[in-house]
């Protein structure tokens, strides 16, 4: 009898769950998932969210640094304002010069007009501008001219052996493309003489091998010294005149669906990228027209771009005076149509701002602040407000910085 009992002792012990025990742990573990699968979707969600803004701060410190570092060399080796220049070598101004050589200046800024805004611009009171600049931004160096020649067209043959010609690592039998990519055709050539003069000319093409040569547009025509009756132009020959390329660039803000290259970018359905326009980086030809294969994304997600300016006295010395909004295009505007006292020659600093938003809206108010100077001033925008299943404002970050311009820091001339 007892060994019976210790027997059904050993069974009880080895006996399993009952059928209660099992659903109450199994509806325990249930609901430990449920939680811990919500929690790894809100961590999951919460670092994607961040992740799409991180992505909007790094592309507008790439974008902006690229703008910064542009804006700063405007106008080296080139002209602040060719309009009222005083070292124009020219008896008829600008006349007969392409439409871009025409307005060449060191900083020429638009706003971009409400017909070319996206909607989703319009939607957020945004207006944004445009910038172009002109400088030497293929090559630091002046190449010394052997001869230019008064032929028609005028033909300038470049000393091969100079520091500009080994800076592009000219070598006549193996490395003719870089001259070529320096002074590009359509792109403007600088003419520098032994009095001072500077004039410009249109570059039709180039010749590489022992004797580099560029060939020049009939129009402008180049001004030569004993021809011309003027105290400055071109002697001819000698080695006495300088020549470099003058870079016309546009940064712009834009939508680059029509780019076929650039069409995986966007996507069909979200309604976040119906009106997105990117940061692009353009340059011009003499005319004002794009060159191909110019143009570079700089940032994606552009919403803003601004800029105010720092300008001179334009006769007497005193302090920098700030313009802001419509008065920036009285100084940087086109310098064909203003008056004496004014005009981009007299910019010492550009104020610029970029704004970049994130690829989709995460929050539901709009979020804005009062700036103490005027400028960017928006820390959301609206993306979705006709559809009721997405948060209607994304958020944006935005990189600004004052950059002087140390190409004309003492240019005074109307």
């Amino acid at each position: 009898m007892k060994r019976a009992r210790v027997i059904v002792r050993a069974r009880r012990r080895e006996r399993g769950f009952t059928l209660v025990e099992l659903m109450v742990a199994m509806v325990a573990g249930l609901f430990v998932s449920m939680a811990v699968f919500t929690l790894a979707k809100h961590a999951s969600g919460f670092a994607m969210r961040q992740s799409r803004i991180a992505d909007a701060t790094l592309q507008s410190v790439i974008g902006f640094e690229r703008l910064q570092a542009d804006i700063a060399r405007a106008g080296f080796l080139s002209s602040p304002n060719v309009v009222h220049d005083p070292a124009l070598c020219t008896n008829s101004g600008v006349v007969g010069y392409p439409a871009a050589l025409a307005r060449l200046a060191s900083v020429r800024i638009e706003t971009i007009l409400p017909a070319d805004r996206s909607g989703e611009q319009t939607r957020n009171n945004i207006v944004p501008r445009r910038i172009t600049l002109a400088g030497s931004y293929e090559s630091p160096d002046l190449f010394p001219a052997r001869a230019i020649t008064q032929e028609s067209p005028p033909v300038v043959y470049l000393e091969p052996v100079s520091l500009g010609m080994a800076n592009i690592n000219y070598v006549p039998t193996t490395n003719e493309a870089g001259l070529g990519r320096v002074f590009g055709t359509n792109r403007a050539l600088r003419i520098l003489d032994d009095a001072g003069g500077v004039q410009f000319a249109t570059i039709a093409s180039v010749s590489g091998g022992a004797n580099p040569s560029i060939t020049l547009a009939a129009a402008p025509a180049v001004q030569f010294r004993g021809t011309s009756g003027l105290e400055c132009g071109v002697r001819g020959s000698g080695g006495k005149d300088f020549v470099n390329v003058v870079n016309i660039v546009r940064y712009d803000l834009r939508d680059l669906r029509g780019t076929a290259a650039l069409n995986a970018m966007y996507r069909a359905g979200p309604t976040q990228d119906v009106d997105r326009t990117e940061l692009v980086r353009e340059e011009l030809d003499v005319t004002g027209a794009a060159i191909a294969g110019t143009a570079e994304l700089i940032a994606e997600l552009a919403v803003d771009l601004g800029f105010s300016l720092f300008v001179a006295p334009a006769t007497a010395s005193g302090p920098l005076q700030r313009l802001d909004d419509a008065a920036v295009e009285t100084y940087a505007g086109d310098p064909t149509g203003l008056g004496a006292g004014a005009g981009p020659q007299l910019i010492r600093a550009v104020r610029a701002w970029l704004s970049v938003r994130s690829q989709e809206a995460d929050r539901s108010t709009a979020l804005d602040m009062t700036p103490a100077l005027p400028g960017p001033s928006r820390l959301r925008i609206s993306l979705n407000p006709n559809d009721g299943d997405l948060p209607p404002f994304a958020r944006v970050r935005t990189q600004q910085a004052t950059i002087p311009l140390a190409n004309q820091a003492s240019v005074t001339w109307q």
